[in-house]
């Protein structure tokens, strides 16, 4: 199936951008409505929201950088799930830190700019 061509409702003719808003409608249309998101339970407790990371992944189809972080993200999780977690936590520690001091530096610059630019620096 070419999910790019996909059919109308065969009952009230909407017309889909793609297949996860044609299951949410189909959902929709059974009464009792749940979002479809299939999880795989893997070891340690852990488990991955499947159907959560395709839609992510699908949302950021057109964000190369969003897309390798969601994806370090989850083989981090696999890994923490086979291996020792506590390990794996502080890895993930490191990386969310990292990522936030990141964006950090980025919005300290932004202010820096705007004061010095504005005349008050």
């Amino acid at each position: 199936m070419n999910y790019d061509d996909i059919p109308p409702c065969e009952v009230c003719g909407t017309h889909f951008d793609n297949v996860f808003e044609l299951t949410d409608h189909l959902l929709e249309d059974g009464g009792d409505y749940e979002v479809f998101d299939p999880k795989l339970i893997l070891p340690s407790g852990y488990s991955l929201m499947v159907g959560s990371l395709m839609r992510c992944l699908y949302s950021y189809a057109d964000n190369p950088q969003q897309i390798r972080q969601i994806t370090q993200h989850t083989y981090a999780t696999l890994y923490a799930a086979e291996t020792d977690p506590g390990e794996m936590k502080s890895i993930i520690e490191d990386m969310v830190v990292s990522e936030h001091m990141f964006n950090l530096d980025d919005e300290i610059r932004d202010l820096l700019d705007d004061t010095y630019t504005d005349g008050e620096g």
